[in-house]
């Protein structure tokens, strides 16, 4: 302990004076390496042999966390403290490794302004994985997080302005599709400001020789991509059980909207055509009343989504897709009752998340979700505004960053688009549990331990061919083989409702 004290004011006495320099004592030749942990391994100790000083540690935290975004074999380290054996890191070379402490001292000092859309936290969906990417950005940059929650759309522009009026605050986030005349409003009046946008089409609001404002991000994804992979999953799993129908429940009737709902559709008729060349003996005809939806106008009355799926299970769909937010405790609890009245341990009926991976709501019973990464939204925003490329990223993309499947930026993998799987579940069981807190009311059914085993046991029952043809969609578009029509406009969603339903 003595000596991480003294390590620790010697760093900050070299950041006072000459600025960071963690590296001085390495190996001099050492390049980045993949390490395995082994028993009494500690993150100070493995800083210590590799890049000659123990505070360094934040890089291969950094390092880590980062690789394991395009890797998943890599851990992710959410507490520096608690490592285990057989995570597999990534520590940076001496030279890498100093410019990355360095950041996050640097990063210690920045603040980033998170607004939320109406509703703020404990939703388990859109706003909480953008405060996920929040809290994941302070811990690996150092930043502090302003979270600045949003009770009515009147509030949007207020709060952007207060956010940029801190002088501390270098990235101001709006999350969500409605704060887009907002931040195109506040961006222009703060020039020197970064502002990032969630599902947002701010650019598009610029006047044409303003275009685009260097200072400002729309982030969006390609949710058509990983709704056709949900969808193709529900067709297959009506082929498995026999059932005539999936289902859709939607919030408001906005084009990001149309994303999900043509996607999802497609992806189902995809699943049907696969199951004719690999599974013949399931296989069935693609009809236009195949996918049962609606819209119900909100993303935050949970008995409209209740009231949406309840007659979908009635005709007996085989799971229905959430794509509005915290409705999905509606769909949820029209499940239970189907359960409890069955007598029923495991689905069908399932139904489908979406945003976060929401399979832990009711293990067993939440077949997967489509998880888009929102969280990503802000974290890679951060990175870029702390790494001085934010503005080059809006100028190579004319201020539009796609995340999706396969998806690069300026040379660097940012994906944002994935079907959940068992792999990342804990991390959201801790949405969960901050849900709790935040609300006061019981969020977790059942002990940790136990969602993972029954969500695994649910998994498991399922054929595998089901997981591979889902696999399989998945490679085909990363790929380019086959391409999900993308419905954004009105004569779009027309065209794809003539042909799908």
């Amino acid at each position: 302990m003595l000596r991480k004290l003294f390590n620790l004011i010697a760093l900050v006495a070299m950041v006072a004076t000459l600025g960071v320099n963690v590296a001085s004592a390495a190996p001099p030749a050492q390049e980045e390496l993949t390490y395995t942990v082994k028993l009494g391994d500690n993150l100070w100790t493995l800083a210590e042999k590799y890049l000659g000083s123990g505070p360094a540690y934040r890089a291969i935290v950094m390092s880590t966390n980062l690789k394991a975004l395009e890797d998943p074999s890599f851990a992710k380290i959410k507490n520096p403290n608690l490592i285990h054996p057989g995570w597999k890191f990534l520590i940076p070379s001496p030279e890498e490794g100093a410019k990355l402490t360095a950041a996050w001292y640097a990063g210690a000092k920045t603040k980033i302004a998170v607004v939320s859309d109406i509703g703020g936290r404990g939703d388990l969906s859109f706003n909480d994985m953008a405060f996920k990417g929040g809290d994941d950005a302070a811990r690996d940059f150092g930043v502090k997080m302003v979270e600045v929650i949003s009770k009515v759309e009147a509030d949007y522009v207020p709060n952007l302005t207060v956010a940029a009026e801190d002088p501390d605050v270098k990235l101001i986030v709006g999350v969500g599709f409605l704060l887009s005349d907002a931040l195109a409003e506040v961006a222009k009046k703060y020039p020197d400001k970064n502002f990032a946008g969630i599902d947002t089409y701010s650019q598009f609001l610029v006047a044409p020789a303003e275009y685009p404002l260097p200072n400002l991000m729309d982030i969006v994804y390609e949710e058509h991509n990983g709704s056709a992979l949900v969808g193709a999953l529900g067709a297959l799993l009506a082929a498995h059980y026999d059932k005539p129908h999936i289902g859709g429940v939607f919030g408001i009737e906005i084009p990001v909207l149309w994303k999900f709902e043509i996607g999802y559709k497609w992806g189902a008729r995809w699943a049907t055509e696969w199951l004719k060349k690999n599974k013949p003996a399931e296989a069935f005809d693609y009809t236009k009343d195949f996918v049962l939806w609606t819209y119900t106008g909100t993303f935050s009355d949970i008995t409209k989504g209740y009231a949406a799926a309840k007659p979908m299970y009635a005709k007996d769909a085989v799971t229905v897709y959430n794509i509005a937010g915290p409705l999905g405790l509606g769909i949820n609890q029209a499940v239970a009752e189907l359960a409890e009245e069955k007598g029923l341990k495991m689905g069908p009926p399932f139904w489908t998340g979406v945003d976060a991976n929401q399979d832990w709501i009711n293990p067993g019973f939440v077949i997967a979700s489509m998880m888009k990464r929102v969280d990503y939204g802000v974290y890679f925003p951060t990175k870029l505004v702390l790494d001085g490329t934010f503005r080059d990223v809006v100028k190579e993309t004319n201020g539009s960053l796609v995340l999706g499947i396969g998806t690069e930026t300026m040379g660097k993998l940012m994906e944002g688009i994935s079907v959940s799987t068992l792999a990342d579940l804990d991390e959201f069981i801790e949405m969960g549990v901050r849900a709790e807190e935040l609300t006061g009311k019981k969020a977790l059914p059942m002990p940790a331990a136990e969602i993972r085993a029954k969500a695994k046991a649910m998994r498991d029952a399922q054929p595998a061919w089901i997981w591979e043809a889902v696999a399989e969609l998945e490679e085909q578009i990363r790929t380019g083989e086959v391409e999900v029509p993308l419905a954004f406009t009105e004569d779009d969603i027309k065209k794809w409702r003539d042909e799908l339903g």
